[in-house]
């Protein structure tokens, strides 16, 4: 299989001259709209001329200054493409948007979760190395999405999954929350060798530390399944002298079996029953 893609500006004669291209035939495929460099929104279509006609003629207000657009298909008509499935579509489009979140572009598009059969994900898989060369070699990514069930879940998603599971959050930002008058704090982790490094700072009142040395609030970590832990868990496996110190780094292991919480190789916390997401 190859991905086969067109980058046009958004003009109205160069999307007729790929529509002359393609000729009546429909093309199924997914497409990225560019706004600025770092605005897109992620889309799907069963026929992707006519879905970028609407966007050109009648733009949605969130995406309404666009002015680039690469679409992406296997370069096959519908009777003959994988693009022609639309749960594949949807799963690719999913993909895209989190791999372009990763790559710190401001996603504005919504996408829906999808449930693979058998072959459809061995397309999907088959699909995704493709995808992440041709956006590599476009200067469009310069990184990766880690390794399935680590990817990290953004606010959006987050928002969503917390009204999904009645969790009642007073307020969101990116990097904190408040849920039943209590800070929670966000933190998806930096990747290192022995496992995802969490980087607790400041001990003035209402900071991170001084929160996990009360056990007063929540740490909420962004990466599979979503862990919703509370600090008066995390303060177990924290040295009380160690809260003196300006930083305090925290490890996250995540294995098939369990998911742990370390200090130190004694100060160790299985973690895995505070995922909100099994």
């Amino acid at each position: 299989m190859q991905v086969r893609s067109w980058q046009i500006p958004r003009k109205e004669r160069t999307l007729q001259a790929l529509r002359t291209e393609l000729e009546t035939v429909e093309y199924p495929g997914i497409y990225i709209l560019f706004e600025r460099k770092t605005k897109v929104y992620v889309g799907e279509a069963q026929n992707i001329y006519t879905r970028l006609h609407q966007h050109m003629s009648n733009p949605e207000d969130k995406i309404k200054g666009w002015d680039q657009a690469i679409i992406i298909s296997d370069g096959r008509p519908a009777t003959q493409s994988d693009f022609n499935d639309a749960v594949i579509r949807l799963a690719l489009e999913s993909y895209i948007a989190k791999l372009l979140k990763a790559n710190n572009y401001t996603v504005v598009s919504t996408s829906r979760i999808t449930q693979l059969n058998q072959t459809q994900r061995h397309t999907v898989n088959t699909l995704v190395p493709e995808l992440n060369f041709f956006l590599e070699k476009k200067g469009i990514i310069s990184r990766l999405l880690e390794e399935p069930g680590q990817e990290q879940v953004y606010l959006d998603e987050l928002i969503e999954l917390f009204e999904k599971k009645h969790i009642p959050i007073q307020k969101w930002s990116e990097k904190e929350a408040i849920f039943e008058n209590k800070k929670v704090f966000i933190h998806p982790g930096s990747k290192k060798p022995k496992g995802w490094q969490i980087t607790i700072r400041g001990r003035k009142p209402g900071s991170f530390i001084d929160c996990a040395r009360r056990g007063d609030g929540y740490l909420l970590v962004p990466r599979d399944g979503v862990l919703f832990i509370p600090l008066s868990e995390v303060k177990k496996i924290i040295p009380e002298a160690v809260f003196e110190h300006d930083t305090v780094d925290i490890w996250i292991v995540f294995t098939p079996e369990k998911t742990t919480l370390f200090y130190s190789k004694k100060n160790i916390l299985d973690i895995t029953g505070f995922k909100l997401v099994p």
